[in-house]
């Protein structure tokens, strides 16, 4: 098995074990977003710069879901 391989299945179990283990999208996103900055900086030596840029988006999208999620917190603690 290459390195990547070993990648694909590290990111599938984390994110399968996540799914499992979480009652909420919010946490289940949080933790898929962590699980892929973990990979891509453990495996960023061994991912080509084209594999890089397709996770790129991805991570962004994540990002931009995780800030809503925070922002959706504060507001909650705030109003509350």
């Amino acid at each position: 098995m290459d390195v990547e391989d070993y990648m694909l299945l590290f990111l599938s179990s984390w994110m399968l074990i996540s799914a499992l283990a979480t009652k909420t999208v919010d946490v289940f996103l949080t933790l898929s977003l962590i699980g892929l900055l973990i990979t891509l900086e453990v495996g960023s030596l061994f991912l080509s710069k084209e594999q890089k840029e397709s996770l790129k988006p991805l991570v962004e999208l994540l990002l931009v879901i995780f800030a809503i999620i925070v922002m959706k917190k504060v507001y909650e603690v705030l109003s509350g």
